[in-house]
């Protein structure tokens, strides 16, 4: 199982974690204790009147917070979407390693090594058998921007207005299986059907900035200004950017961006 999947099933276990069967009967049963409590005594009707008048007036402004909530989450997108789930590049990640190795190695005083890591970097993003440009997202908080980010790391969680059903948990069991069953776009199709509430959180690193700074940094060691080629490298570390968007927000890759 190669390292975008691993990623995402463990994404998707951590959600049948929080929506397990013991959660959801506890749910239903606090749900069946409050309208049990509502009932009308009639010793006590004019005082239960009151309260349940105070309790339906919580009921609706929590309601229309949760409403208002929802209706952020769910605004449309700006930018080109897609329906299946973003495929991330293991090259970027490689790429933030070697950077990070070619730091330690300048902090050493090893040259040679930070040269070599310098190498590595460069050719993880240009020297691999992916194109890379069908991976390239656009900065979803931006609408001027082409796509040019490369996505190397995902996570996703339940939205802060989802609430557990029946339903839900039997969607969540289902999209688990087909995860494990290396089927990410089934799943994620079975959630959206569902209407799972879902966040999706991606990082993203520039392709051709950073190649750009890894000259940059390699010429910097050879004229043995270590203290710029550090800071060269550090910038490529602090472009990476984390955006976060809805199931149904799902920036498209390549072409389609």
């Amino acid at each position: 199982m190669n390292t975008s999947k691993k990623i995402v099933v463990a994404a998707v276990a951590g959600l049948m974690a929080t929506t397990s069967l013991g959660s959801i009967t506890a749910y239903a049963a606090g749900s069946d204790a409050t309208t049990a409590e509502k009932a009308p005594d009639a010793k006590n009707a004019t005082g239960d009147a009151v309260e349940s008048a105070t309790d339906e007036t919580a009921i609706d402004a929590e309601k229309a917070k949760v409403e208002a909530t929802k209706s952020t989450s769910d605004a449309k997108a700006t930018y080109a979407t897609q329906k299946t789930l973003l495929k991330t590049a293991d090259e970027a990640l490689a790429t933030l390693t070697h950077v990070h190795a070619a730091r330690m190695a300048l902090f050493d005083n090893d040259m040679d090594v930070a040269k070599a890591e310098v190498t590595k970097a460069t050719k993880a993003l240009t020297e691999g058998e992916t194109d890379l440009t069908a991976l390239h997202v656009a900065d979803t908080e931006k609408t001027d921007t082409k796509a040019e980010y490369l996505p190397f790391d995902m996570s996703m969680m339940l939205s802060s207005t989802f609430q557990p059903t029946k339903e839900s948990k039997a969607a969540l069991e289902k999209a688990n299986a087909q995860m494990q069953g290396g089927d990410q776009d089934s799943a994620i199709e079975t959630l959206r059907i569902a209407s799972v509430d879902l966040n999706i959180s991606a990082a993203l690193l520039p392709d051709a900035s950073s190649m750009e700074t890894l000259k940059q940094a390699s010429k910097l060691i050879d004229d043995r200004d270590y203290f710029e080629a550090n800071l060269a490298l550090k910038s490529i570390e602090d472009s990476v950017i984390v955006r976060t968007f809805g199931i149904d927000a799902i920036p498209a890759q390549g072409n389609a961006g």
